[in-house]
């Protein structure tokens, strides 16, 4: 009887430690979800060109870890006949971003988007030219208000930078890359 005393003893000792294992986000208070559209406007040639797209992640706290899409960047370089040409960039994978008092009605709102894509060359609206594969980095930061509870808007300034052009005849990632602008959507529940 003494031995399944001391045995059951040993036992709620050893469960008791099983119960206070580390991980890599104990710290974390907050775990919330969002996504929703991202409008995106940017330069090239002169020119400013749309976007659409959407993304989403999971709040830890204030940061934030998801993914996203852009695609429909259309692009027409001025130099070749508007008619029979056209330039296509799409992009889309990681987004990390950070909410700084994310309660207010009014905070900064920072994210980097890293991603990879391609850009497709159509001339008379079928030949398809070689396309490229690119990698983008894409730094923004900006202002983001709450509307609602389970909705917030996001405007913000931010650079493109593309990698891996070199398919496109007379293009260079310089004539891709370039400071950007979006209107960012977010549908959750926040609180």
């Amino acid at each position: 009887m003494k031995n399944n005393f001391t045995i059951l003893i040993f036992c709620l000792f050893a469960f008791q430690g099983f119960g206070q294992s580390q991980t890599l986000f104990s710290d974390v208070d907050e775990v919330v979800g969002f996504g929703g559209p991202i409008v995106e406007f940017s330069g090239f040639k002169g020119e400013v060109i749309p976007a659409v797209g959407g993304g989403g992640g999971v709040f830890l706290d204030d940061f934030f870890i998801g993914g996203y899409g852009i695609g429909g960047l259309d692009f027409r370089d001025p130099a070749v006949d508007l008619n029979n040409y056209r330039m296509k960039l799409s992009h889309g994978g990681f987004w990390f971003g950070y909410n700084h008092n994310r309660d207010k009605l009014l905070h900064i709102f920072a994210s980097a988007k890293l991603g990879w894509g391609d850009i497709d060359v159509k001339f008379n609206g079928s030949g398809d030219k070689p396309n490229d594969n690119i990698f983008v980095v894409q730094p923004e930061a900006g202002i983001e208000v709450n509307l609602f509870r389970w909705f917030k808007l996001a405007g913000t300034v931010g650079y493109r930078a593309v990698s891996g052009v070199n398919e496109i005849e007379t293009h260079t990632n310089s004539d891709f890359s370039g400071v950007t602008g979006a209107l960012t959507f977010r549908f959750g529940w926040f609180d």
